[in-house]
């Protein structure tokens, strides 16, 4: 029994506040019966700490069938793997299925009055970490285990707190409650405020990852997810976003500084500039782990397959910017172009 990959792959989480911000105020438009402006309220959001290790899904059927995911790919195996994750929790099926039941239960006593929908995979969302999987962060001392950070029962993402504790540590798999959980307010007319607030936070996991202190681990964490506190939109993953710390907080680009693209210099100027920050070492590495992930073999054949998943991994992310200051886009795909291709070569070279 299989889902479609729309329904079921884990959502990109953005690094910019200020979409969310947009988002909500289209929803708080849109729930105006006058479809007049409404300001918007500080909002709870809560936080857990974002593991640098691979994405990796169990998705479980009604009749006890298990499919196994990753980022972008549906259907892995032992054969098609991602870092080992299918081949490891391919040998836990009867703990899979226990693990299922336990948040189908926990479900049904937060929703009495709600039926359990069978055509509906249950979904358990995880990082697969430990050693060999990524480097230099302290969760790499590990060994391999699956995290759970999300779950989705009939095809709606469920609020974290509620399933916080549901884990099977004797199986390597855990919580992410296990780190802790962060409370603050979202200020949707002070995002600076905000901003810098949960970027103290972010900086604190950076320095010392809070999921790796609990096994007497210390060294470098990423970052924090957050998402909003209260239904319904603690349920809409595109008001879910991460701040990263350290090495891996991402660098912003500024206002362009030529604002009238009249020539086709001024554009590719215009792009090179943004195309330096955004193709970052962090996500040219990315770039790698996206190949590895869908069995692609570095090499030069590889090479197109590497420059498109950076281009458009780069048109995704920065898509209200590019958009706000006039960024010619197929300047700017070439620009990275330059850029991973050489980048690439190098590690080809290595």
């Amino acid at each position: 029994m299989a889902s479609s990959t729309a329904s079921t792959l884990y959502p990109k989480i953005t690094t910019h506040i200020n979409e969310v911000i947009d988002i909500l105020k289209e929803l708080n438009s849109d729930a105006s019966s006058l479809g007049t402006k409404v300001a918007l309220n500080p909002m709870p959001i809560i936080g857990t700490v974002k593991l640098h290790g691979t994405h990796a899904d169990i998705l479980v059927h009604s009749d006890d069938s298990i499919v196994f995911q990753s980022k972008g790919v549906v259907g892995i195996s032992s054969t098609r793997d991602n870092a080992g994750f299918a081949t490891a929790m391919s040998q836990k099926t009867k703990s899979l299925l226990r693990l299922r039941d336990l948040f189908v239960a926990r479900f049904t006593q937060l929703n009495p009055n709600t039926p359990l929908d069978l055509a509906q995979p249950v979904l358990i969302a995880g990082e697969w970490i430990g050693k060999s999987i990524q480097k230099d962060v302290a969760i790499a001392q590990l060994s391999k285990r699956f995290v759970i950070v999300s779950v989705n029962i009939n095809g709606q993402w469920q609020k974290d707190s509620g399933y916080g504790g549901i884990a099977l540590p004797n199986h390597d798999i855990y919580n992410i409650s296990r780190a802790g959980v962060f409370h603050r307010t979202l200020c949707p007319e002070n995002i600076q405020h905000t901003t810098d607030e949960l970027q103290i936070l972010a900086e604190d996991v950076a320095k010392r990852c809070p999921f790796a202190a609990t096994f007497g681990l210390d060294g470098e964490g990423e970052g924090i997810v957050w998402k909003p506190a209260h239904a319904p939109h603690n349920a809409n993953p595109n008001l879910w976003f991460k701040t990263k710390g350290g090495r891996f907080k991402p660098t912003y680009a500024p206002r362009p500084s030529r604002q009238c693209h009249e020539s086709a210099e001024q554009n590719r100027l215009a792009a090179a500039e943004v195309a330096k920050i955004w193709t970052s070492e962090l996500r040219l590495e990315q770039g790698l782990d996206n190949l590895r992930e869908r069995q692609i073999k570095i090499n030069l054949r590889g090479l197109g397959a590497f420059l498109k998943w950076v281009q458009n991994d780069i048109a995704v992310e920065e898509r209200r910017y590019i958009a706000e200051n006039r960024i010619d886009v197929p300047t700017l795909r070439i620009e990275i172009a330059k850029i991973a291709r050489s980048w690439y070569g190098d590690r080809l070279e290595q």
